[in-house]
């Protein structure tokens, strides 16, 4: 039996591992689009994706190394192709690392002395089955919050309180937030905010509330599940300050 040429094998493991990751990074969106009901499986998918395309990486640049660039008796294109995928996802995977991070906390808010509270939401979260409760655990979260994100506060509208609860309303719609609440009377808005690839529930309150010419706006962001949240609370906060204030 006659000897493979060099880098055959790395490259054919190379092209595999990246068709598996390809496969799972797919079957990973599952959770949001329904036909995958724990998203526990979900993110686990989305790990094991990331493990295969760095083993992709590794095994396809390797076998191209060692064949200088031919791949050996394995599919030239699918080799390089296999490389250059893995490369980008794994280049994606490791910035999106390094922008991570945050305390152990999955509920960020505007007024950690007096935060929005939920009403609407509490019948879904239940209903979904969410491990973290509704109300605010000042002890857990207040402390930490005000260390790692200083600039989350009150937001401060030089409007009236009628026209700063409009803006706001629009500002949540523009986030792409499914809005589940609205209560003119209290200065209430209630929303549910989906992560874009696995399909993680976020909940979000609005508060506004008039102060003499102006207006107060206090936002509070909570997961349903999870103890930390990687910074995602706060980012959505803050984007939703941006929005709100530029418009």
């Amino acid at each position: 039996m006659s000897r493979q040429p060099e880098g055959t094998r790395l490259s054919r493991i190379g092209c595999w591992s990246a068709a598996i990751g390809l496969l799972l990074i797919a079957a990973s969106a599952g959770h949001r689009l329904g036909f995958l009901a724990s998203w526990q499986i979900a993110f686990g998918a989305l790990a094991l994706a990331g493990l295969s395309m760095l083993t992709a990486l590794i095994t396809s640049g390797l076998g191209l190394l060692r064949s200088r660039g031919s791949a050996g008796n394995a599919s030239r294109a699918a080799t390089w192709l296999a490389f250059f995928v893995a490369l980008a996802i794994t280049g994606f995977n490791a910035s999106r690392l390094a922008t991570m991070g945050g305390p152990p906390i999955h509920d960020i808010t505007t007024d950690i002395n007096d935060p929005p509270a939920f009403v609407a939401a509490i019948p879904l979260r239940e209903a979904a089955g969410a491990t973290n409760p509704s109300m605010y655990f000042p002890d857990e979260s207040a402390a930490l919050q005000a260390e790692a994100y200083p600039d989350i506060s009150t937001i401060v509208l030089d409007t009236p309180a009628p026209a700063a609860f409009e803006s706001a309303k629009n500002a949540a719609r523009a986030m792409g937030w499914e809005i589940i609440a609205t209560v003119p009377e209290e200065g209430r808005i209630e929303a549910t905010a989906t992560t874009p690839w696995i399909g993680f529930k976020d909940d979000v309150v609005i508060r506004v509330a008039a102060s003499g010419l102006q207006s107060q706006v206090d936002v509070r962001s909570k997961s349903r599940v999870g103890k930390g949240d990687a910074g995602l609370n706060a980012k959505r906060i803050r984007a939703f300050r941006d929005r709100l204030t530029s418009g």
